[in-house]
């Protein structure tokens, strides 16, 4: 680890370019985001927030400038980095655990631990007693929980998040909002949203 930001970004830009349109999401976007520091992105829709956060992520890339994290440069997804996506980004044919089980499984985490940590995170998020049910079976707000959930069991440096909460309803976003400061004092774990 360096002793610098945790990520830097140094004028980063994205264009993109199809046979109709020549669009910049990004330009010149420069940004320091030390370790444990809560960030927020914030502007009108379409200003190119989400395209950062895939950039961060190493979902996307930056036609110009420089994405390092912990002072290396970011060339692909890693789960260093994890996002929680606007709609929740669940496996249908799983069922609650097994969502948040899914990143410790390919991150090659053995049954005990896994389970050990599959509890916490249910336990955080107030989902265990819903552990069983399936994705079609929950509402918005409990999807968005797993989805939570799933990203912090792997324990990431980073949580990235991608207005997680918008297409909620006013009381549930309101609910969920206070829950995830809890949550984000509780872990420490840090936050791009």
């Amino acid at each position: 680890m360096t002793s610098g930001p945790l990520l830097s970004l140094q004028g980063v830009s994205r264009r993109f370019v199809t046979s109709r349109h020549n669009t910049t999401a990004v330009q010149d976007i420069s940004l320091d985001v030390q370790a444990g520091e809560f960030v927020c992105l914030v502007g009108p829709s379409g200003c190119g927030k989400s395209t950062l956060l895939n950039i961060v992520a190493g979902l996307d890339h930056a036609d110009a400038g420089a994405v390092l994290f912990d002072g290396k440069p970011v060339r692909r997804a890693g789960a260093d980095r994890v996002v929680v996506f606007q709609d929740a980004a669940l496996y249908p044919w799983l069922n609650v655990r097994a969502n948040v089980e899914f990143g410790l499984k390919m991150k090659g985490v053995r049954g005990k631990e896994r389970a050990l940590l599959v509890d916490r995170y249910l336990e955080l998020v107030n989902l265990r007693k819903f552990e069983k049910a399936f994705v079609h079976e929950l509402s918005g707000g409990m999807k968005q929980r797993v989805q939570l959930a799933r990203a912090l069991a792997v324990e990431p440096r980073m949580l990235l998040m991608d207005e997680p909460i918008a297409a909620l309803d006013a009381q549930t976003r309101d609910v969920l909002q206070e829950e995830l400061q809890a949550i984000w004092m509780r872990t420490g774990r840090r936050s791009c949203s």
